[in-house]
């Protein structure tokens, strides 16, 4: 029987701190995908689905770097496994738990290594289920991700924002110690499976750590390390794998919406086309990340644009993709958050694609694949917000350098322009200082409105679903313009109302 541990025993001194080094993880821009969902979004070894395969593909293209995906969310927390099962999820499992509210399969593990070769995924085991199936699952499971994993794995998550177990998964009263307690105790139990099923794994073994909503948790993550190196110099806690696994911790991760996808006041325009809005969003993460004494680095290990899957007419619109560039480029450029995870959930107007019938590429891949084509190769940059006069609130540009050098520009005009609305649109020059003479190509990020929902196009093609997600040309768009700066190093660019553009030194 695995031993039961009180409270994590050993954590590094209090005087450590979260990495702010300014470096960056590569693949900077990468995924979260929620688990029930994740074998529609993969297919299976054996049966891959290719249209997310091609989208992938073309992140990784842009970014130089294989994908991070993240399997987890809300589901892995609910999820109970049924070996008598036949698909790779279903809502009930009755020869399992007839009272479980979602169920994962022998067959869920055949979707890792699904995506293209070289992607790193993380595995999300259950803490919520604090019962005889939850621990049942957890000792079911262990074997299959960890064989199913070897050699694509990223760490592992165990639990997904506790501070929402409060009064609904746990009583009114839990708190930091009691989380401590749960994730310490489930820990105990995981790495006591793993050194059965997978000993070569368990040396190098990492978590991803404690993964709640927001910085504003009620569960506060600064307070965790706290507690347990309290209790470490008390002498609190016993031995083994689970009294040591907060050593273990490489990651930070806390989670990020902007708002509510039903939230009274929630528009594109204050919302998220809103730099200041974004930038206010992630100085909260950097604040946090600071406070947090622990040997680690800090990451956005979920996040989109409105929670509770993303609102209709916003999170599916243009002006998303617009948000959801500024918002990577901008948590790129404090050096604190060192990669970010978009959230995808099967339905969700969020998502970047519809990976099942009807598929569909949405505006917010576009977005991501702005960024990415900014951020490549991006564990050997770093990102800086540029002045660009006009609007803090409407005007945004960052600047990309490798060794001092600045190589890449990339500048949103945030102005909402609605294609429907029959006025002209506006647009901005633009001007930037670089080196005299300089050439650059500039890759616009484009569509007809901020609130259209087809017809975009990043430096002039599209990836959309009637070419399986393979790029397509699209001869209405320009498509790698060349510019050149002036003998004093000027560079101007004009760009639209509700557009951007990536502008790489040629």
């Amino acid at each position: 029987m695995v031993k039961i541990f009180a409270l994590a025993a050993a954590i590094v001194p209090s005087a450590l701190a979260i990495n702010t080094d300014g470096g960056l993880y590569s693949s900077f821009v990468s995924l979260s995908i929620e688990l029930i969902g994740f074998p529609d979004w993969a297919g299976s070894k054996s049966n891959a689905n290719e249209y997310s395969n091609n989208l992938i593909n073309g992140l990784v293209s842009a970014q130089g770097s294989p994908m991070v995906v993240r399997v987890g969310g809300n589901s892995a927390d609910r999820a109970i496994y049924d070996e008598t099962l036949e698909t790779p999820t279903a809502g009930s499992c009755r020869n399992a738990d007839p009272g479980a509210w979602q169920c994962i399969g022998p067959k869920f593990f055949d979707s890792y290594g699904a995506f293209p070769p070289g992607t790193l995924y993380s595995h999300n085991f259950n803490v919520a289920t604090w019962n005889s199936s939850g621990f049942r699952t957890l000792e079911a499971t262990v074997p299959l991700a960890c064989n199913a994993l070897r050699g694509q794995l990223a760490l592992f998550e165990v639990g997904n924002e506790p501070d929402l177990y409060i009064g609904k998964r746990r009583g009114s009263d839990y708190n930091v110690r009691d989380y401590l307690d749960d994730w310490t105790n489930t820990t105990a139990r995981f790495e006591h499976a793993l050194q059965a099923a997978c000993p070569d794994m368990v040396q190098h073994l990492r978590y991803m750590f404690p993964s709640v909503s927001s910085p504003g948790s009620r569960l506060r993550v600064p307070d965790m390390f706290k507690a347990a190196a309290a209790a470490a110099a008390a002498g609190g806690g016993g031995g083994g794998g689970g009294g040591d696994s907060i050593k273990r911790v490489a990651q930070v991760s806390v989670h990020n919406y902007m708002a509510g996808a039903t939230q009274p006041g929630v528009t594109l325009q204050a919302t998220l086309m809103n730099h200041t809005a974004v930038a206010r969003s992630i100085a909260g993460h950097v604040s946090y990340a600071r406070s947090i004494a622990a040997d680690a680095d800090y990451v956005i290990g979920e996040h989109n644009s409105l929670y509770g899957g993303g609102a209709a007419g916003l999170s599916d619109v243009f002006g998303a993709a617009l948000w959801g560039m500024d918002f990577a480029l901008h948590a790129a450029s404090t050096g604190v958050v060192k990669r970010v995870h978009f959230h995808q959930s099967v339905g969700s107007p969020y998502a970047a694609w519809s990976p099942v019938a009807p598929r569909e590429t949405k505006p917010p891949y576009y977005g991501k694949l702005a960024a990415g084509t900014f951020l490549a190769n991006s564990s050997a940059l770093r990102v800086r917000t540029l002045a660009l006069g006009g609007r803090a609130d409407l005007d945004s540009g960052y600047g990309a350098y490798v060794g001092g050098s600045l190589q890449r520009i990339a500048i949103l005009n945030l102005r909402e322009y609605d294609s429907s609305a029959g006025k002209s649109r506006g647009r901005k020059e633009y001007a930037v200082q670089v080196e005299p003479s300089s050439r650059w190509t500039v890759k616009r990020l484009s569509a007809s409105g901020a609130r259209d929902k087809t017809g975009v196009t990043f430096n002039g093609f599209a990836y959309e679903a009637k070419t399986a997600g393979r790029p397509e040309r699209v001869s209405s768009r320009p498509s790698n313009e060349q510019v050149k700066a002036d003998k004093t190093g000027r560079l101007a660019v004009e760009v639209a109302d509700s557009e951007a553009v990536v502008i790489v030194q040629a």
